[in-house]
């Protein structure tokens, strides 16, 4: 006999079904994943040709975007499990905006695997998610990026160290132009005490467009101490126009 609260479980979504994050459909009582068979086999793994520093796509002939041939970072690598879109995209508005812990842990874990793809990140000692403001965090009940960073960690064996504060309610950034992201997101974020020096940080969020986010997180970790700080995001999104 199963345990109680498996059996509390199995009940509870045989009375109030779980829904596809992406088709919508009702998946059954027996999956625990928050995407049906068919809508799972959709996602796709982000694979090269990309950006060798951000992981945005670009043309074969091309090592770099257009923004990352320009200038130095905070953030040195950026690697997205998957681009935004189609499957990917639902089960970030699911987790953004439905509720749906489960979905964003559903996804810490397939990034997890993707860290196998991606040896260039390997050697970081700490996973540190971009953290959300009181506000926002209030709003929707827990971090998205922690829930990510949590499952990563679990799989890699490091510790999660939630050692960044957002201190300032910045503008959603979907709507800002490249520009606009950055000044938004100038000095909104600070460490809190606690970050070694020479720490080797791997930074986690949910979805990476021009990467002014991490770049501003990695800026205040390397002021606090860090020695080096990588990304791992669920998608990549691309601004159009900027490859």
């Amino acid at each position: 006999m199963p345990p109680l609260p498996a059996l509390g479980k199995a009940l509870l979504r045989l009375v109030f079904p779980q829904t596809c994050a992406h088709c919508q459909e009702d998946l059954p009582g027996s999956r625990t994943d928050p995407l049906c068979e068919a809508c799972a086999k959709l996602l796709a793994p982000a694979e090269p040709p990309f950006c060798s520093r951000c992981g945005d796509r670009v043309g074969a002939s091309r090592t770099h975007c257009r923004p990352c041939s320009k200038r130095l970072f905070a953030c040195g690598l950026i690697r997205p499990a998957f681009y935004y879109g189609g499957a990917a995209a639902s089960l970030v508005h699911a987790f953004k905006y439905r509720g749906r812990g489960d979905a964003a842990r559903f996804c810490g874990r397939r990034m997890a695997e993707g860290l196998g793809r991606s040896p260039e990140l390997r050697g970081f000692d700490r996973v540190v998610p971009v953290p959300l403001h009181p506000s926002r965090l209030r709003e929707r009940g827990y971090n998205q990026a922690l829930l990510l960073a949590e499952e990563v960690a679990s799989a890699s064996g490091k510790p999660v160290s939630d050692l960044l504060v957002r201190r300032v309610a910045t503008k959603p950034q979907w709507n800002l132009a490249r520009g606009q992201r950055s000044a938004n997101l100038a000095g909104a974020f600070m460490a809190r005490d606690g970050l070694p020096a020479g720490a080797k940080v791997l930074l986690i969020d949910d979805v990476c467009t021009t990467s002014a986010t991490l770049e501003e997180c990695a800026k205040a970790l390397k002021a606090a101490g860090a020695a080096s700080v990588h990304a791992l995001v669920f998608a990549r999104q691309s601004l159009k126009g900027e490859r």
